[in-house]
């Protein structure tokens, strides 16, 4: 690399062999410049200005806490992340605590180096970019950028609202589960509506602050259009009834189908408004319809209407009804509530889906609304198939191949509950040995093979294309989240011949394994049903326990030009969070592993906040469950153990800090403290060497 493009770092130690020895670990990738003394150091960092600083706490002329508090005093070095070289003996806190970004103890382990100096700098560089975005937007702003910072703060105070807001609606959840009593649910089941609609209130706001900034996005997933009108109906029912309207749903079916778009979003358009319907008429009629105006194999166009009898709009309000923060005359908002920005946001949202909304209105004749969008199309997997009306049964084996430690007790489960074994492969090329050995050993071949498509090592549709060569004629199945209409086909030329979408239900399911396994005689019976309970207090730890550090991985990667890697953990995160039914943080990450996969090399810092703040929200939730949780003890088997340590001698020899992700597993093998240790420490380095002689032991 060119020197001028390397990043800057100060080494000031007291001692010459600390400083030899961090000039040797350092000097390949940044260009490194020294100091001896205290004093020294803080006019070689005004002068120089590096990008870090790497000091002695012993340093000489000046105490190294008194180096950081000159370096914080000083303008030119006050933001320059400072890690303190500390003494062994718990000399982190005091390190931490003195405006230290990082401590480092002797003797110096060169990847736990050079990790934190690459993560210090990473965090250093974002906050200057948002210091200076800061700064321009101050010596910038005229009068017309007045109404960005007001969306700015909206978005701002919004965040600060949905975080009690989760709160209440997670408490909320977790009593429900635990209740059986009906007039306790009932209660329950209220405030759980209340507070959604309350949280559509403050997306609003969140909406409309996306849309002036140009980031709203939409997610793509299938979905039955009978479910959202349906959710539409029992949430408006009750609004409509208090007021003595009738209220009435006509919807065409669309047998056979489901559509691909964002459910969430044509929720939210259609019952915006529903809502104004029902807010602006006292006497008469609300109606919602929907009607299939085209379908062909490979979409459909879908024409919807909500119809009132209510007060009607002039042609001048209906000019400027989709402008935000404007209701039709200033007498409205005292009449009828609302900010007004309802209609601007599904505007936008119509429109990015492709149609336009139409309004017809007249004063005292009611108003129409409607729009038509094209969807694309899936075959719908979720009835029974074949006559079946019960839960269904079976004895088989099947390989589930998946490196999520959640999709796979998510499966394995499932599985599970109708009387399958499950062989689980954490890569595709542990999948392809395991298909191929049972094959040299003359054993049945699996029954079904789940295969997730993002996998580290060997992909899923490499994996699918090995073993479609073995010949064993065991069909397979990819398992992913990206369904749409090409990516299906795409699966199929790699020889997989269905799809389950991610995250699936429990029909969706028993849809796929009754296409190609055989049921057993009569249902499932009930003492094969586990604890619902336990199985979902099992996946929020879990989560947590997987998924607490993401945001960090992810900023790591970005900064080190991992794109691949930061795509692979926003994807998995996605998964992770639709599986726990953290919607909002499903779809942040959903956007932010689209704008990698459409080649972004990095992300802007307000979509990282709105990810972190989500996923910091989640962790604080569930947290402490953790607390007196201990996992069942279980040791994995000699198989399993040959396979998870091939796999982390690869990721440690690529210095792969996704293998901190491996270790509940790596505690499930005897003897393995150590190894353990020095991953949870980062140093790679000594991990590897006991790597290397647990392998050797065990030969």
């Amino acid at each position: 690399m060119d020197d001028a493009m390397k990043n800057r770092v100060l080494i000031a130690c007291g001692q010459e062999a600390d400083a030899a020895a961090l000039r040797s670990i350092l000097s390949p990738d940044y260009t490194v410049c020294e100091a001896a003394g205290g004093r020294g150091a803080v006019e070689t960092a005004e002068e120089y200005i590096p990008d870090a600083v790497l000091l002695d706490a012993d340093i000489s002329e000046a105490g190294g806490y008194d180096v950081i508090a000159a370096l914080k005093d000083s303008e030119k070095t006050k933001d320059i992340p400072v890690i303190l070289i500390a003494a062994p003996d718990g000399g982190e806190e005091e390190a931490l605590a003195s405006g230290a970004a990082d401590c480092l103890t002797k003797p110096f382990r060169p990847a736990v180096v050079k990790l934190r100096v690459q993560r210090q700098i990473a965090y250093a560089m974002d906050l200057r970019e948002r210091k200076a975005a800061v700064r321009e937007m101050c010596r910038t702003e005229i009068a017309g950028e007045s109404a960005k910072a007001q969306s700015r703060f909206l978005a701002a105070m919004s965040h600060e609202i949905r975080t009690p807001m989760n709160s209440i609606m997670g408490f909320a959840e977790l009593a429900l589960d635990r209740t059986a009593e009906a007039p306790m649910k009932n209660y329950l089941e209220k405030i759980m509506d209340g507070t959604r609609w309350l949280l559509h209130i403050v997306n609003d706001i969140l909406d409309i602050s996306k849309i002036e900034a140009g980031k709203m996005e939409l997610d793509c997933s299938p979905f039955d259009l009978h479910d959202v009108l349906s959710r539409c109906q029992s949430f408006i029912l009750p609004d409509a009834k208090e007021k003595g309207l009738d209220f009435s749903l006509r919807a065409e079916p669309l047998a056979g189908k489901k559509l691909l778009g964002d459910p969430a979003r044509l929720y939210q358009v259609i019952m915006s408004l529903l809502s104004n319907a029902v807010k602006f008429t006292e006497t008469g009629t609300v109606t919602l319809s929907s009607s299939v105006k085209s379908a062909d194999g490979g979409g459909a166009d879908i024409y919807f209407e909500v119809r009132d009898t209510g007060i009607g709009m002039t042609p001048e309000q209906i000019g400027k009804i989709f402008d935000p923060f404007t209701q039709v005359d200033s007498g409205t908002t005292r009449g009828y509530g609302g900010a007004g920005l309802g209609l601007a946001i599904i505007k936008n949202i119509v429109e990015m889906m492709g149609g336009k909304i139409a309004v017809e209105s007249a004063p005292g004749a009611g108003s129409v609304f409607s729009f038509e969008i094209r969807f694309e199309t899936v075959e719908a997997s979720g009835g029974y198939p074949d006559g079946v009306t019960e839960k269904p049964r079976f004895n088989g084996l099947v390989l589930v191949c998946d490196d999520n430690p959640m999709n796979q007790e998510v499966v394995c489960e499932h599985l599970a509950r109708v009387g399958i074994r499950a062989a689980v492969a954490e890569n595709g090329r542990e999948g392809v040995d395991r298909v191929r050995e049972r094959a040299e050993r003359n054993e049945k071949p699996f029954d079904l093979i789940l295969m997730d498509i993002f996998m580290p090592v060997m992909d899923g549709l490499e994996a699918a294309a090995k073993i479609a060569e073995l010949n064993t004629g065991t069909p397979i199945a990819a398992m992913t989240a990206n369904i749409m209409a090409g990516d299906i086909e795409k699966y199929r030329q790699y020889g997989m011949r269905e799809c389950l979408g991610k995250p699936f239900t429990s029909r969706e399911l028993w849809s796929v394994l009754l296409k190609y396994m055989q049921p057993a005689d009569g249902p499932a019976d009930d003492e094969d049903e586990r604890d619902d309970g336990e199985l979902q207090k099992r996946l929020w730890i879990n989560f947590v326990k997987n998924n607490q550090n993401m945001h960090i991985d992810l900023t790591i990667a970005l900064a080190s030009g991992d794109v691949k890697l930061a795509h692979r953990l926003a994807h998995t995160l996605r998964g992770n969070a639709g599986m726990v039914g953290k919607d909002a943080l499903q779809n942040v990450a959903g956007e932010i592993e689209t704008l990698l996969k459409d080649g972004a090399i990095s992300i802007p810092e307000e979509k990282m906040d709105v990810l972190t703040a989500e996923l910091m929200s989640v962790i604080d939730e569930w947290r402490p469950l953790l607390d007196g949780y201990t996992e069942r003890e279980r040791y994995l088997s000699v198989e399993q153990t040959r396979e998870l340590f091939a796999l982390l001698e690869d990721m440690l020899e690529n210095i792969n800090p996704e293998c901190v992700n491996l270790l509940d597993k790596i505690r499930a093998v005897p003897e393995t403290e150590a190894l353990a240790r020095h991953i949870e420490n980062y140093d790679f380095e000594s991990a590897a060497r006991t790597l290397a002689e647990l392998k050797r032991d065990r030969r």
